[in-house]
């Protein structure tokens, strides 16, 4: 992280404070990036030890995979390619599409709810330290929002986040941050595959009785 990002991570930490209180605690589960875990590290020291469970490195929740080397030459192509078929379906050489990503989610929300099981707490949070993409398809699962939704999402600012709280009454999540979304856009190739995607492939339901909270991001700062 650079200066700037130091002190972005740090802001976000306090910000987070103030929405969960000084006597609730948290779980973090973290990318395993170096830039994340920097960013947690500095996140983490607005809260006491006492009040954090656990930290807990996850290489499911790292940022889509854009191939090992990115060819200069061929990014233009790459470019015109992605944004023809669109950001879910378009698979990088050798790297991940973002549906491939959306699998990890799947993945890693089945053992958020496990994991959770044994710290059911009525004061404890979840913090999320992960990356732009991530998020958004975090939340596209976690909501099962289509395909054409998510291509409408914004990414998120420098250590932006988002806020799931749980309804006490129904013991659903509400989204309470406002998404930052594009202009209505030209519909893509993804739109017709959308309809070949079984999302019910994925059988990861949603614990009501987990106390969620927050999931935050980061991302490298130039």
């Amino acid at each position: 992280l650079t200066e700037t990002g130091q002190e972005q991570a740090r802001h976000c930490g306090e910000e987070l404070k103030k929405l969960i209180g000084p006597n609730e605690t948290i779980m973090c589960f973290v990318s395993p990036f170096r830039r994340s875990k920097e960013t947690c590290k500095l996140m983490c020291q607005a809260f006491s030890q006492e009040n954090i469970l656990k930290i807990r490195e996850d290489p499911r929740i790292r940022e889509q995979e854009w191939g090992n080397f990115q060819d200069i030459g061929s990014h233009e192509t790459t470019v015109l390619e992605r944004k023809k078929i669109g950001r879910f379906f378009y698979r990088f050489r050798n790297g991940e599409s973002g549906a491939d990503v959306y699998n990890r989610v799947s993945s890693f929300i089945n053992s958020l709810n496990r994991e959770m099981d044994n710290y059911l707490m009525p004061n404890n949070n979840i913090i999320i330290v992960s990356h732009g993409l991530f998020m958004r398809l975090f939340l596209m699962r976690f909501y099962r929002w289509s395909v054409e939704k998510f291509h409408t999402l914004e990414n998120f600012d420098n250590c932006g986040y988002c806020i799931l709280e749980r309804d006490n009454n129904d013991g659903n999540f509400v989204l309470k941050t406002e998404l930052n979304t594009y202009p209505e856009r030209k519909p893509t190739l993804s739109d017709s595959l959308e309809e070949t995607f079984v999302k019910e492939s994925f059988h990861a339901e949603v614990n009501p009785s987990i106390h969620t909270e927050d999931i935050g991001q980061t991302k490298k700062t130039e």
